[in-house]
């Protein structure tokens, strides 16, 4: 019965979009982009035709042995097996891409986004399970319609090896998003492939839309007959009804609910609207929320706050005046000028009031600037990202740095505590707590003693630390200030803590797809300190998922 049904999976080729073939002369034009990158001057007729040929050979072999290969094994053994195969395997997924767009032009249906997001806002968790060449097309286009974050999984034959009838591709995503076979609905436009795969994955539902210009065949065989034929994807709201979720209810599944906040940093480009993204954290089971400083008040508008538990704002929120105004105008608690001080400190208490508003327990401060020319640290993370941090041109820059904040720190650090001082009197009367955030550029405040400094103005039930692990490690790499100083000098001060894995210099990744140790973390995070998630956008939902359960595993968040 539909109501049990939870999951909608969805093939996407033929199903969310049509393919329209390009006529020959267009179809030699693009491929003869794959010669330039080549550097071959082979015939674009003779070559176009090989590789279509090879194409056939290759769909024919897949379709009986259902493998799917990927970009780079596709265009070595099938594709071009005469070509040097280190040059193809860097450039297959281009030249894939380059020879799809040579074949047809792919357009997706006009209802198709709509339909998609009215499912997700009706409480369905949503899926992609497709036999296609391209890792790249489907992820993409859900990121340029802005709903990618409305996706828990996305499996595609081209990475996991599998090809429709198997159920196992359909096991696959089910298995990733830990819930049943039965709770789910499979729609696709291929009965010999969706409605097969799905029956023997067990699923509830099979739906097939109809192409007019292909009429089905073999219907009379009864294992190909699906649940529902349709002819446009809006009728699948017909199908499926809003789902009614019971108030305290806790999602099924595997997983718990965890004591963790996730940031709205991730909301940004992977979900049309912030209400949007609350439920997809409800659903990747983080039980808060942590306001950034890109949130603002239209965004926050017509939503019903009181059903969301927050942690924390990370100021400034709301973001009504950005955070590039601010710095961009010296409006910062770090400012020299008196005016532009004061500008800094009344957008950190418009935080302190949403916070107590919102009943979170707790406000992120940045502290300033010495100044605001990055010109000096962009050049240094440049030889360190090109392996040049031991030459003496990193080591004379590192110490022109120093030099410079010396000179330049003194008064803007006396601004610092005294905007200080006045945002304690002023969260003290909102019964807020003031957390100061260690930086991710050397020439911000606070470095590990001017921590300290700051930390002796209040009691710790007044302010306290926020390390955040991705700046430690930035720090610590580019030879600035070894992470594990915070720690070890600060713990005992720490009220929260922002959580993310770091590639080289770059931070803000899911955890557990980086290299920060976070087993040896977890010994100094105090039982009471908040933990968010605060990840990028590139991240995906089945990452930011994974990244959840490895930091309960590495003992850095609990079970509620």
């Amino acid at each position: 019965m539909t109501n049990q049904i939870e999951a909608i999976l969805f093939d996407v080729g033929g199903t969310l979009r049509r393919t329209t073939k390009r006529n020959e002369h267009d179809k030699v034009q693009k491929v003869n982009h794959i010669l330039a990158l080549l550097g071959s001057d082979a015939d674009p007729v003779e070559f176009s035709q090989l590789l279509s040929e090879r194409q056939k050979a290759y769909k024919h072999w897949a379709e009986n042995a259902l493998i799917g290969l990927s970009e780079a094994e596709l265009w070595k053994r099938w594709m071009l097996p005469d070509w040097p195969a280190d040059q193809v395997g860097r450039q297959a997924i281009q030249f894939n891409q380059i020879w799809r767009d040579a074949i047809g032009k792919r357009v997706y249906f006009p209802e198709t986004k709509e339909v998609l997001l009215a499912l997700y806002r009706r409480g369905y968790r949503l899926g992609l399970v497709s036999n296609t060449t391209s890792s790249t097309d489907a992820p993409l286009a859900l990121k340029e319609w802005g709903i990618s974050g409305c996706f828990e999984t996305i499996v595609l034959s081209c990475m996991v090896g599998k090809l429709k009838p198997d159920p196992a591709i359909l096991l696959d995503a089910t298995e990733r998003m830990h819930i049943r076979p039965e709770k789910c609905a499979y729609v696709g436009n291929r009965p010999e492939n969706d409605v097969i795969s799905s029956r023997k994955a067990g699923f509830s539902k099979t739906v097939i839309l109809r192409d007019p210009s292909k009429p089905l065949t073999r219907l009379d065989d009864p294992c190909l007959v699906p649940d529902h034929f349709i002819d446009n994807l809006t009728e699948l709201l017909e199908i499926f009804p809003r789902r009614l979720e019971k108030k305290g209810k806790k999602p099924e599944g595997e997983y718990p609910i965890y004591d963790a906040s996730i940031s709205t940093m991730w909301a940004f480009k992977n979900f049309p609207t912030l209400n949007d993204f609350f439920a997809a954290t409800r659903r990747l089971r983080f039980s808060k929320i942590e306001l950034n400083h890109q949130t603002n008040s239209a965004m926050l508008a017509g939503i019903d706050l009181k059903q969301v538990q927050f942690s924390s704002v990370h100021e400034p929120c709301p973001a009504d005046i950005s955070v590039e105004t601010l710095k961009d105008r010296d409006w910062l608690i770090s400012a020299q000028d008196e005016e532009n001080r004061k500008q800094g400190v009344a957008a950190v208490k418009r935080s302190i009031d949403l916070a107590r508003q919102l009943g979170a327990r707790a406000v992120v401060i940045h502290a300033g600037t010495t100044q605001s020319d990055r010109s000096l640290e962009n050049k240094i993370r440049k030889l360190y990202e090109t392996g040049q941090d031991r030459s003496e041109e990193y080591k004379a820059i590192k110490e022109s740095m120093g030099k410079t904040r010396k000179d330049f720190a003194g008064p803007r650090f006396e601004a610092v505590k005294r905007s200080i001082k006045e945002l304690l009197e002023y969260a003290g009367h909102a019964g807020i707590l003031l957390g100061l955030e260690n930086r991710y550029y050397y020439m911000e405040f606070p470095s590990p003693d001017e921590l300290g400094l700051l930390l002796e103005l209040a009691e710790p039930e007044q302010l306290g630390f926020v390390y955040d692990v991705g700046h430690a490690q930035a720090m610590d790499r580019l030879g600035f200030y070894p992470h594990e100083e915070w720690l070890q000098r600060y713990s005992n001060r720490m009220i929260g803590v922002h959580l993310h894995d770091v590639i080289g210099i770059a931070d803000h990744y899911a955890p557990g797809l980086g290299e920060v140790d976070f087993d040896s973390l977890a010994a100094y995070l105090p039982a009471d300190a908040f933990r968010t998630c605060e990840l990028q956008v590139v991240n995906t939902t089945e990452q930011v998922k994974a990244g959840l359960k490895f930091l309960a595993e590495h003992g850095c968040v609990k079970c509620l």
